[in-house]
């Protein structure tokens, strides 16, 4: 019990902790912004940031990882029987089709990290290896599955797996830069893009 308490406390503070570095380095940009600010923000003592990253990209990138994980999945039932199928899951399980849900932070956090990861090579790095790797290599597991029953055709999935990240990180450098199609989008637009990438992609993978 006593653990189950320390556990959930650490997932708090962390939280707070993104939260608030969130705010600043949106504001101020990762370079100019300070652990003594993220902390004052999060009302707690800058040493204490230390206790739970190791340093501010650490933070950067553990905020890339909050995000990722609610935004990214790729669960699908073992009787999936199309690729067309294979892309409505991951087109509604990713970011595009819930770009209004929790929209302000959603903003907040794209704004915070593409720009600091494509500019900052050592960033840049880092963020390939904790996200777009495992990203790509959860694709291509997924991928050679179809691929070997028969359902896509003789691709490279490594290939494909890239061609999907690339989609996704475009429609998310559109929010950043403030596509209204994209950050105001209606219910009707959501479902036209939904159907146009499922068909797209879908339709262009399967045999």
């Amino acid at each position: 019990m006593a653990e189950d308490r320390k556990t959930k406390r650490t997932i708090r503070i962390r939280s707070e902790i993104m939260d608030a570095a969130i705010d600043i380095i949106s504001e101020k940009g990762f370079n100019n912004s300070t652990t003594k600010e993220i902390a004052k923000t999060a009302g707690i003592a800058e040493g204490t940031i230390y206790n739970y990253f190791d340093n501010k990209s650490d933070i950067l990138l553990s905020i890339a990882e909050r995000y990722m994980s609610y935004k990214r999945s790729f669960d699908y039932s073992s009787d999936i029987s199309s690729t067309e199928e294979f892309i409505k899951n991951m087109f509604w399980n990713n970011n595009f089709s819930n770009i209004q849900k929790d929209h302000a932070k959603d903003r907040k956090v794209l704004k915070a990290m593409l720009p600091e990861f494509l500019s900052d090579r050592k960033l840049g790095k880092l963020y390939f290896e904790r996200i777009v790797e495992p990203f790509l290599e959860s694709t291509e597991t997924k991928l050679s599955e179809l691929k070997d029953r028969g359902i896509i055709k003789d691709y490279d999935v490594r290939a494909l797996s890239r061609m999907l990240y690339s989609s996704i990180i475009g429609y998310a450098i559109l929010e950043i830069n403030g596509d209204p199609m994209v950050t105001d989008a209606s219910a009707s637009f959501r479902e036209e893009a939904s159907r146009a990438y499922v068909g797209v992609f879908g339709k262009g993978m399967g045999k």
